[in-house]
């Protein structure tokens, strides 16, 4: 399995992860908004779309390990920023969050970063 196929399935997993955080949490602030942070947590952790972060953002994790046994991780940790890319699409399109200029002008930046570093092998 390539080292490039590896690093982009672990960015994958864990931006999939972090959308899944967000909808259970966002689920739970409905439903509990005058739960302190604490009970929030709480509630958070046996809600089953923070359960699903958490195996999505594991099962990347565990991915990333084998990355950094076999890559240099100056060269594997840039491409991890492609997460900000699909987390940026997820807050889009599923929980239809302003996306301003700014914001996507430095998302853009970011994956410009990206190439440099894909193609400084």
């Amino acid at each position: 399995m390539s080292h490039l196929f590896l690093i982009l399935a672990s960015v994958v997993l864990t931006s999939i992860g972090q959308l899944f955080f967000k909808k259970g949490m966002t689920i739970l602030d409905h439903s509990h908004q005058q739960a302190s942070l604490w009970k929030l947590m709480g509630y958070g952790l046996l809600n089953g779309y923070v359960l699903l972060g958490f195996l999505s953002f594991g099962a990347g994790a565990v991915l990333w390990l084998a990355v950094l046994a076999k890559e240099e991780v100056s060269y594997a940790y840039p491409l991890s920023s492609l997460g900000y890319l699909i987390v940026l699409a997820g807050s889009f399109f599923l929980f239809h969050e302003h996306i301003s200029a700014i914001r996507l002008i430095g998302i853009l930046l970011l994956i410009i970063g990206v190439f440099f570093v894909e193609y400084s092998r």
